[in-house]
């Protein structure tokens, strides 16, 4: 196995390595490197959805996306991305293009995420990451007192694409639904990772609402504030998909936001969400405050 780091604190490029003959030990070098770089992209992986599930599996338990039902009945774990899905085929159409960290609108988000590429365009299709922890660790001494021990609301309803199924029902009636199918969630706006004991800051445009404690205009303007920090092009890695390559990225460490495709070109993905454990490490205080 060679490695190679794409930028100085995060995203490595693995070569000369293949999930199908891997041992166990060599799969826990990855997933330490994952946590450790948290965005892996392993080169040149042609797999089958058997054994891509069973490499997956290695890391945690499998888990379906909760949205949508985009999966091929055969492979349920497996989520497929396919912008050109007409025709009754399978896969989302359009999937991720904002800033966020998968699932942070579920009470235990989701850790870990791997996307496999199967076909994708020569010049389009890139996927964007930005590195949390080193976004904390650089953080203005004003911004880390202003967001210091405080909770933030995270809701899927702002982002929610409207399906076949919900046509008759008015905006209000939908976020009504999602309300109580999918309620809001509250989690640290700096949270520490359970297995590198990293401090991350735990925010994201796409689905973080609100921060405690402050009131709605002030909590929006910190907000802007905090992404617009976050959100330098100096922070922003540009991943170039080939095809078989195999990303591996942490949720808890990274934001990350697909790009807009052309109608023209094609783009097919097969993802797979990992539950590896904890996604934070709770303190007397988070736990009270659950």
């Amino acid at each position: 196995m060679k490695r190679r780091n794409l930028s100085e604190s995060f995203v490595t490029a693995v070569t000369d390595f293949d999930v199908n003959t891997a041992s166990l030990d060599d799969i826990r070098v990855i997933q330490a490197l994952v946590y450790e770089r948290k965005v892996v992209a392993i080169k040149n992986q042609s797999l089958t959805r058997e054994s891509y599930q069973q490499f997956a599996s290695c890391f945690g338990e499998l888990e379906q996306f909760k949205l949508k039902n985009y999966h091929d009945p055969a492979y349920p774990n497996i989520l497929v991305i396919n912008n050109r899905n007409g025709g009754g085929a399978v896969g989302a159409r359009k999937l991720g293009n904002m800033w966020h960290s998968d699932s942070s609108y579920l009470p235990s988000p989701l850790p870990l995420t791997m996307l496999h590429a199967q076909q994708v365009p020569e010049a389009a299709g890139d996927t964007l990451f930005v590195d949390m922890q080193a976004a904390y660790d650089e953080l203005p001494k004003d911004l880390y007192q202003k967001i210091k021990d405080r909770q933030a609301v995270h809701d899927v309803r702002w982002t929610y694409k409207v399906k076949d199924d919900d046509l008759g029902e008015s905006v209000q009636e939908i976020f009504s639904r999602l309300s109580q199918t999918v309620p809001a969630s509250t989690h640290p706006t700096v949270v520490v990772h359970p297995h590198t004991r990293r401090e991350s800051l735990y925010i994201n445009p796409g689905y973080t609402t609100r921060i405690s404690g402050y009131s709605e205009e002030q909590s929006s303007a910190l907000l802007a504030e905090l992404f617009e920090f976050v959100l330098t092009p100096e922070r922003i890695f540009n991943y170039q998909w080939q095809v078989n390559d195999l990303l591996i990225w942490d949720n808890r460490s990274v934001l990350h936001c697909a790009t807009e495709l052309p109608p023209e070109v094609e783009r097919v993905m097969f993802r797979i969400g990992i539950n590896d454990g904890e996604f934070f490490v709770r303190n007397a205080a988070q736990e009270q405050g659950k």
